[in-house]
């Protein structure tokens, strides 16, 4: 098996990619659009598989990968295909083009690490009654609540945590949080719309078009693109909104939880790497 790499190097005389062997031990691992390390000169560096192939068509001699960075696809065939055409559009390098389209941990570079937050949840093992003191508070608030973070249960008695743990009693769980916490709920009141609100929803036809929507503030524009958006979602398909400055973002992130929940992602430059990652993988999922 073979594949061509992508690497990571941002010059236009190498804007192309480069054969490399696949290892048997690692051939179960290879994916198109992952992540992986090649010796490249006197160097290693990272890349992203643009294809993988049976047939040898290089003249040169070919090296082997050395590791292989995902589990998952980083770049599927949509994005690979968008990076192609802006690679054009703009006379940029195609490794460019990719890089701009991911987070930071997932761009190609060195040491670049995942960055998942997770926090740890204290779940019941075992049930028993025969608890005092402490340990029996801690048990029947994780009872009661099914999981409970350790943090908070620690803040009761520490050595009452760890021995219900030890004795098997307790189990300590990890699970991943996203850093940017959503707690507005959806509000599941139906929204009634105006005569002129109606008119432009039904008026408008979902196709390569645009449309101009013209209202002063408060004329309730957002509830317009939100009932378009959610025809949208209820046919499975998918919305960007696109918010004109930073400052906005709150406001209209706001609305947007009221109405669809957490299914929602928000991208912008003034995000923590980590935040970006997070916020990057919901729209993946």
């Amino acid at each position: 098996m073979y594949v061509e790499v992508l690497v990571g190097l941002n010059t236009k005389s190498l804007d192309y990619t480069f054969t490399y062997k696949v290892p048997i031990t690692k051939e179960d691992k290879i994916k198109k659009g992952i992540r992986v390390k090649v010796p490249f000169r006197n160097k290693i560096i990272e890349g992203f598989i643009l294809n993988i192939t049976k047939e040898i068509k290089v003249n040169y001699k070919i090296k082997e990968i050395i590791d292989v960075i995902d589990d998952n696809e980083i770049l599927n065939d949509e994005l690979i295909k968008l990076g192609e055409y802006i690679s054009k559009k703009t006379l940029c390098t195609k490794i460019s083009a990719y890089q701009t389209m991911l987070p930071k941990s997932l761009k190609v570079s060195k040491n670049n690490k995942e960055n998942i937050k997770y926090e740890k949840y204290i779940v019941i093992k075992k049930e028993v009654d025969n608890l005092k003191n402490k340990q029996k508070e801690i048990y029947d608030i994780v009872l009661k609540n099914k999981e409970v973070l350790k943090k908070e249960l620690s803040n009761i008695s520490l050595y009452a945590l760890n021995k219900l743990i030890d004795l098997g009693i307790l189990c300590e769980v990890k699970k991943e949080v996203y850093r940017i916490n959503n707690t507005i709920s959806k509000d599941t009141n139906n929204i009634e719309l105006t005569s002129e609100q109606k008119k432009v929803i039904n008026e408008i036809e979902f196709k390569y078009q645009p449309y101009l929507l013209h209202g002063v503030t408060g004329s309730g524009k957002t509830v317009v693109y939100m009932e378009l958006i959610d025809k949208v979602i209820k046919e499975n398909k998918e919305a960007i909104v696109l918010v004109p400055e930073i400052s906005l973002t709150p406001q209209i992130k706001d609305s947007f939880l009221k109405r669809f929940g957490s299914n929602i992602a928000i991208l912008h430059s003034g995000l923590s790497n980590g935040e970006k990652y997070d916020e990057w993988r919901k729209i993946e999922r």
